[in-house]
């Protein structure tokens, strides 16, 4: 069964938290997600999300740790385990790790130099072993990491992992039911593009699916990607699980997040 889930920081940009919690729950969804928690007051995050009965999904590690270079794997660590004791306290199962801190504007492909490739092959050496030291904090907390590759042609130039064979690559060497992969659907449909083979043909290191339409990462039905085709295709596959809306919506948001639910719960009719 395809959940929705909210994105409160992109979605909701610029509202108090708890507001936005209270908004998701009144837009009839169950389940929402953040990017970092230092910034925020977990405490009230966490009484609004009981106080609503909504359940949270996903967030970021915090901070982010550079672990494409060797010698990080002990700040990383620490931010792994302090970040797990935080969502264990907002009874939240997922970690989003960004690999590096990251980028911002338009860029080039992974391939656009044999230098390049080189390069990305050491950094995802490296990202493997730091989450690998990782996986037994993850494994005992029940607490998921998730790695999430992002586009660097529109939004991230120069990040490590831009598309879904890479984190696949760096899953398969890690070797843990509890390092996963956010699949983004927006950053793969720039990166990669054949959304439908790669998320059903790779469907058991999904850890998370999130969507925004290309070009220009709006509401889902106002580019170029067929949502329904795509959600019912992974459902089929076997995702079973929340689909985070993480998109700048075109709307209002309580509006733009009522029809992407729709959308989103239109992939478990077929």
């Amino acid at each position: 069964m395809l959940e929705p889930c909210v994105c409160l920081d992109l979605v909701f940009e610029g509202w108090d938290t708890p507001a936005a919690i209270d908004a998701v729950a009144e837009a009839g969804i169950n389940a929402f997600e953040i990017w970092g928690w230092r910034d925020k007051d977990i405490e009230r995050i966490r009484e609004r999300a009981e106080q609503r009965q909504l359940t949270m999904v996903a967030m970021s590690l915090d901070p982010a740790v550079r672990i494409v270079d060797e010698g990080n794997v002990p700040e990383f660590l620490r931010s792994v385990r302090e970040s797990i004791e935080a969502a264990n306290r907002l009874h939240c199962g997922r970690l989003v790790v960004h690999v590096q801190e990251v980028p911002h504007g338009t860029g080039e492909p992974w391939y656009s130099s044999k230098e390049r490739m080189d390069l990305l092959k050491a950094q995802r050496s490296n990202i493997a072993k730091a989450l690998k030291a990782a996986a037994p904090f993850a494994e005992d907390s029940g607490v998921a990491l998730m790695i999430e590759p992002l586009n660097t042609l529109v939004d991230h130039d120069g990040y490590c992992l831009s598309c879904s064979r890479h984190g696949i690559e760096v899953l398969k060497e890690v070797d843990s039911p509890a390092v996963r992969m956010l699949y983004d659907i927006y950053h793969m449909q720039v990166s990669e593009g054949n959304i439908i083979n790669n998320i059903t043909e790779n469907i058991g290191f999904w850890g998370h699916i999130h969507v925004a339409d290309a070009p220009g990462r709006h509401d889902p039905g106002t580019g170029e990607i067929n949502f329904i085709n795509v959600l019912t295709s992974a459902r089929r596959a076997g995702y079973d699980g929340y689909v985070g809306m993480e998109y700048i919506p075109l709307q209002e948001p309580v509006v733009s997040i009522k029809a992407t639910a729709d959308i989103i719960r239109a992939g478990n009719r077929e």
